[in-house]
């Protein structure tokens, strides 16, 4: 039977190949591995053996000198404390490596402690500390014989192992109590891996001590004896066991070949190893050189038969390069013909293989071409999923969809993670998502809807439609369906729109008619939409509109395709209604009208209250004249008309004198028919074109156009007080009342309306100031001065709000004892702009402004706030505060000074001294004498300023509580030259002497006037010559240099 060609050589081969290869493996596995494995191990037990007992010399040479210690402590006896420690200190210093020697008693107490030099400091706390749950000590007293402990935790807080020796004294001197004693010491696991690093080679032999928990005493890396290393899980130890034992173990992901071995006496193991790699290097080399061997042997062998089976195979050569070309896809190839049979049938089987492949290639290239156009023409989004989850293909109008290309989103997870980037939210469209999986994998097509975001930040809504196919990917759709989604929710919201909206919505074809209505329609015009569809929109129109309004909304609606604005139309009962209305054109895409959409609402009551308002927003309700608005844009006509016809007009403000009482005594409804009456008596007595507004309860503003001369008005005004003052008959009741009149005439008083106003305003105030009943013509020049006054009033507001006011204090002194008696509180104002301004710049014009009580106010406040924080600083000092007129009589002086004075509880009334002008108390005497009195229970004090300057009198003296008398500054400051000054100084020593008053001059500017006032009795006394106003701070420190130092009468001058 023949067989193919590739069979015989196939077969020749393998068995050539097979039979070399189990040859070498024999030898090598059965022969002489395991020999060189022995011999390895044998050198290793060796190695280990000699590490064993260096280290057995290591432990006995401190057994050796610990024992040669405790023989020396024992024969020496008797000794006294100091020599057994010298014996002890001088072993731990020599022999290297011990951390400590305790000498422990039979009650297992420390009576002796030997510590090498440098750590004797801490020799105090060693002794007498208790050995007695050290077990190997125990052991080696009770067993009479040396044992080592394992590791532990020193007294020092190291850790150790420790050689207990026991000894007994012979002397009860040193050894009172009975039974032997035991010298414990203790050795540094440094030391002993020291040693151990010795006896071992980097990366070629390891040598660690093991005590008999396993534990590390001594290893090259001293760390981990320190750390407490364990390696009992790592080799196997065996108590009481004698000899070596070879073990195999992983240390620092290093294989070793290690060996216990025993340390006699100790209980101890000393691990020698060796690394696997190195053991068996010989062996590993031995057999690599085998193997070497044996495959250059096979080689031979095999190019023998190569060489051999090679002329057989060159026809199979030439067969398999047209094979190959065939492979790499030309088809057309041809195979020469051959002798041998097998490859003949090859031939031809090859070549009707290439003929099926290229056909079904060029069906396969057609069916590509079109799923290519396919997919990436399709305006669905398309991808490809592998069962892992990993996209395969995706089509360019899925990129179009999300703005992520393949690169971006390689796997499903990246994309939910880049399309929905709330992690929350992402979860339960992932949960949603896997719904879907799980049906498409049991051949199931669902569609569902998410939303999801592109990569430019954008939401979107996407249909996804997975399929299952049969090669396991899955197969995806995406719809973007967002503009669907908005469409439909605008059709949804139109038509809600059209049914509910409150506005009227009728819907016209092009030619006007109504095809649509909605139920607010309907409402409004009375229509039901089966009854005004069909119908022209023509059969709402009223008559309010003409056509040519008509014609121009349609022309607008035309042009522009939308029109807004008012319609009047009626009714289906025929009643008006307005309608603001909105047409706009429905254009097709064309261009051209569909439809058109018109919007309205009723605004019939809005015009009503419009025109109410309008009126209401114009007129005084009471008397229909115009109100303020209206009067003010009819002022401003009036006056561009007297610029354009060269011309004046008048403004005169009315009020009625005394209509108050008629209201309190009558009632307000007899006031109001009063107003009323006279309203229309002062309308008829003006001109046509004239204006005449009320503009408050009893005021009245009339405006007198076109005056060719200013007096023109006069016999107009004169009308109006004669008609005003005419008996009023109401309700069996004959009043009688009068009108006070200001009239300001423009452009002479060329201000703007509001202040022409105000201007008729003032003068009015002057015509009742003047008697009532009568008018008054407006000052300008008086004019500017309130206005200044006002400018000033509003700064001074503001400056006090704002803090702007200082105070500044002058001293007062005794003359005869240069005793500080007190000080004199006057007010600066720091402004702004123009620096520290004096009292005589701000307080004289506002002096019967109420401005004047909130700035007294304010003194006061600072004032005793000043005492308070004087005080505080050692200088206890009263203080004086100038009071106005207005203040003092504003009728609630008391009651707001007395809040000041609860609101500074810490200071005494008594400090507080208020200085009230003459010409003050003067207006009304009665009143100010009581106020004074009042203010005097409260424990303040007062005194007459500038006595001389008002009408004084001996009354005066009499009835005021005034304490000091103060003489004016002009009368001191020319007394030494004018004898009538002179002389009204002595008057008024005189009379505080005979009432029992004190008596201070201010103004005193030189030593002269100080001596001439002591000369005539009056010892206090303040002005320039003394010092002048100063802040609290240098008043403070001026206080202090002036009690230190004394002057006498002639030195006291400052200037």
């Amino acid at each position: 039977m023949s067989r193919p060609l590739r069979f015989w050589l196939s077969l020749g081969l393998s068995i050539q190949v097979v039979l070399s290869v189990l040859v070498v493996a024999f030898v090598l596995l059965w022969a002489l591995v395991p020999k060189l494995k022995t011999e390895a191990s044998n050198q290793h037990h060796l190695l280990s053996q000699a590490a064993a007992s260096q280290v057995g010399n290591f432990l006995g040479s401190f057994d050796s000198h610990l024992t040669l210690l405790a023989g020396d402590m024992a024969a020496k006896a008797p000794l006294r404390t100091n020599q057994l420690q010298q014996m002890l200190d001088t072993v731990a210093q020599v022999q290297v490596g011990i951390e400590a020697l305790y000498v422990v008693d039979p009650a297992y107490r420390v009576v002796g402690v030997g510590l090498p030099k440098a750590n004797r400091g801490r020799r105090d706390n060693l002794m007498g500390i208790d050995f007695s749950g050290r077990t190997f000590a125990m052991e080696a007293r009770e067993r009479g014989e040396k044992v080592w402990s394992n590791t532990y935790l020193s007294a020092r807080g190291n850790i150790v192992v420790a050689l207990a020796v026991p000894f007994a004294f012979s002397t009860p001197a040193v050894a009172p109590s009975m039974g032997p004693y035991v010298l414990v010491g203790e050795l540094d696991l440094n030391e002993v891996s020291r040693f151990a690093g010795s006896l071992s080679e980097k990366d070629k032999f390891l040598t660690v001590i093991l005590d008999q928990r396993g534990n590390v005493v001594g290893h090259p890396d001293a760390e981990r004896a320190l750390r407490q290393e364990n390696l009992k899980n790592l080799v196997t130890l065996t108590a009481g066991h004698h000899e070596a034992k070879i073990q195999h173990f992983r240390l620092d992901a290093v294989d070793y070949i290690g060996c216990l071995t025993p340390i006699a006496e100790t209980g101890w193991t000393t691990l020698a190893g060796q690394p696997a790699d190195l053991v068996y290097g010989i062996v590993r080399s031995t057999l690599w050189s085998l193997a070497l061997g044996s495959t250059i042997a096979l080689v031979v062998t095999i190019l023998a038969a190569l060489w051999a089976s090679r002329r057989i195979a060159q026809g199979v050569e030439r067969v398999s390069g047209r094979i190959g070309a065939i492979a790499n896809g030309y088809y057309n190839t041809r195979i020469p013909p051959s002798s041998i049979e097998e490859i003949e049938n090859l031939s031809r089987d090859i070549t009707g293989m290439a003929e099926a492949v290229l056909e079904r290639e060029a069906r396969l290239r057609e069916n590509e071409a079109r799923f290519r156009t396919l997919v990436e023409n399709v305006p669905q989004g398309i991808a490809l999923i592998s069962q892992d989850e990993q996209f395969l293909v995706i089509n360019p109008a899925f990129t179009r969809m999300f703005g992520y290309t393949l690169q971006d989103v390689p796997t499903v997870e990246v994309w939910w993670q880049r399309t929905c980037p709330d992690g929350l939210v992402r979860i339960k469209k992932i949960q949603k998502w896997q719904e879907q999986i799980t049906a498409a994998n049991e051949a199931k097509v669902t569609t569902r809807t998410y939303q999801l975001c592109r990569a430019d930040g954008v939401l979107r809504i996407f249909e996804i439609v997975p399929e299952r196919l049969p090669d396991g990917s899955t197969l995806l759709t995406f719809v973007d369906i967002t503009e669907k989604r908005q469409e439909e929710a605008r059709r949804q919201r139109a038509a809600n729109v059209f049914s509910h909206s409150h506005e009227g919505i009728m819907i016209l074809d092009p030619d006007g008619n109504i095809v649509e209505v909605n139920s607010a329609f309907s409402r409004i015009t009375g229509y039901r939409d089966n009854e005004i569809r069909g119908k022209s929109h023509l059969v709402l129109r009223s008559d309010l509109q003409d056509d040519e309004f008509y014609r121009n909304m349609w022309q607008t609606l035309t042009q522009r395709g939308n029109w807004c604005g008012e319609l009047w139309n009626r009714t289906r009962g025929g009643q008006l209604y307005a309608a603001l209305t909105d047409i706009t054109a429905v254009n097709d895409s064309e261009g051209v009208v569909q439809n058109y959409v018109a919007i309205f609402s009723d605004i019939t009551q809005m015009k009503e209250y419009q025109r109410q308002l309008e009126r209401a927003a114009h007129y005084d309700s009471l008397t229909g004249l115009p109100n303020r608005v209206l009067l003010a844009d009819r002022l401003r006509k009036g006056m561009i008309a007297c610029l354009e016809r060269n011309v004046s007009l008048a403004v005169l403000y009315l009020d009625l004198d005394s209509f108050k009482q008629i209201n309190d005594l009558h009632g307000h409804t007899i006031g109001d028919q009063l107003l009323l009456i006279l309203a229309q008596r002062m309308k008829d007595v003006l001109r046509d074109g004239d204006t005449l507004s009320r503009i408050g309860g009893d005021e009245f503003v009339a405006v007198l156009n076109g005056l060719e001369h200013e007096i023109d008005c006069f016999p107009i005004i004169e009308r109006l007080l004669h008609t005003a003052s005419q008996p009023f008959l109401l309700a069996d009741l004959e009043l009688t009342i009068t009108v006070s009149i200001g009239v300001t005439f423009y452009p002479r008083d060329n201000g703007e309306a509001d202040l022409l106003m105000r201007h008729a305003d003032q003068a009015m105030y002057q015509a009742k100031q003047q008697g009532k009943n009568q008018f008054a013509i407006f000052d300008i020049v008086q004019g500017e001065a309130t206005i200044r006054l006002q400018q000033l009033v509003t700064s001074l507001r503001k400056a006090i709000i704002q803090d702007e006011l200082v105070l500044y204090f002058q001293p007062k002194v005794n003359l005869r004892t240069k005793e500080l008696i007190g000080a004199e509180a006057l007010v600066r104002w720091q402004h702004p702009e123009l620096g520290l301004l004096p009292p005589s710049e701000f307080l004289p014009p506002i002096a019967e402004h109420p401005i004047s009580v909130a700035l007294g106010e304010w003194v006061i406040d600072h004032a005793l706030e000043q005492i308070g924080d004087w005080a505080g600083h050692g200088l206890d000092l009263p203080v004086s505060v100038n009071i106005g007129a207005h203040q003092l009589l504003s009728g609630a002086f008391k009651i707001r000074l007395t809040e000041l004075l609860a609101k500074h509880p810490d200071v005494s009334p008594g400090h507080l001294e208020l200085e009230i002008l003459e010409t003050s108390a003067l207006q009304d005497l009665d009143q100010v004498s009581t106020l004074m009195y009042d203010c005097v229970n409260l424990g303040v004090g007062f005194s007459l300023d500038d006595f001389g300057t008002g009408y004084s009198s001996l009354t005066y003296l009499k009835r005021l509580p005034a304490a000091v008398i103060k003489i004016d500054q002009s009368f001191v400051r020319g007394m030494l030259e004018d004898p009538n000054d002179f002389a009204i100084v002595v008057g008024v020593v005189g009379l505080a002497k005979a009432f029992y008053r004190q008596v201070i001059a201010e103004g005193v500017e030189t030593a002269e006037h100080g001596e001439s006032l002591l000369k005539l009795g009056c010892s206090l006394a303040q002005g320039y010559g003394i010092a002048r106003p100063m802040s609290a701070q240098d008043f403070l420190d001026w206080a202090r240099a002036w009690n230190e130092t004394h002057r006498n009468p002639g030195s006291f001058y400052h200037g």
